[in-house]
């Protein structure tokens, strides 16, 4: 029994520091996601970054979430980077692909024009999804963005956020294997 209770003290020192070290590798762990986050769509391998995030989906996607916002750009051109709103599409695509392929769409109160412009953005972005409008699509051959009207955007990054909250926590994560472009890229 004095044995027991002289182990008792060391064995709690010891719970005490394994305890501390999961909280200081969790600390580390959510500020490297935070920084590989950051670095999407700033010119890095993109593609690297998003399978890195893999290994930690369910951390990487809440990162995420909280990472989006409304970008005001209306189409990006393959000549052209933006690297705030590209920053914004490359989470999209990060959450798409971490998510096996999970997306949402948004509904639009914009009046599309009938410029060739306007055309060709209605057209993509209602691609997909055909009844709603996604955040972003490209055309692939072109290498053009288009980007959703803002309260579509909004209401994108709405569902994102309401599902990470409601579901994200217990959602089973299993990120695309080889995925075709379309499925997450575009």
């Amino acid at each position: 029994m004095a044995g027991t209770n002289r182990l008792a003290p060391i064995l709690a020192t010891a719970l005490l520091m394994l305890c501390l070290n999961a909280g200081l590798l969790s600390g580390q762990e959510t500020a490297k996601v935070r920084e590989q986050v950051e670095r999407l769509g700033m010119g890095d391998d993109d593609f690297r970054i998003v399978a890195s995030l893999a290994e930690t989906p369910q951390l990487s996607v809440r990162v995420l979430t909280d990472e989006l916002h409304p970008v005001k750009n209306v189409r990006i051109l393959a000549s052209e980077k933006d690297l705030g709103a590209e920053h914004i599409l490359w989470c999209i695509r990060a959450l798409r692909y971490l998510t096996g392929g999970k997306d949402f769409c948004g509904k639009t109160a914009h009046t599309f024009g009938n410029s060739e412009l306007e055309r060709d953005r209605k057209y993509w972005l209602y691609f997909r999804h055909k009844t709603c409008i996604s955040f972003f699509a490209m055309w692939p051959s072109r290498g053009s963005e288009y980007i959703a009207p803002e309260d579509a955007q909004n209401e994108i990054i709405k569902k994102w956020k309401d599902w990470f909250e409601k579901d994200g926590l217990s959602f089973d994560y299993r990120p695309l294997h080889n995925p075709k472009p379309e499925d997450w890229a575009w």
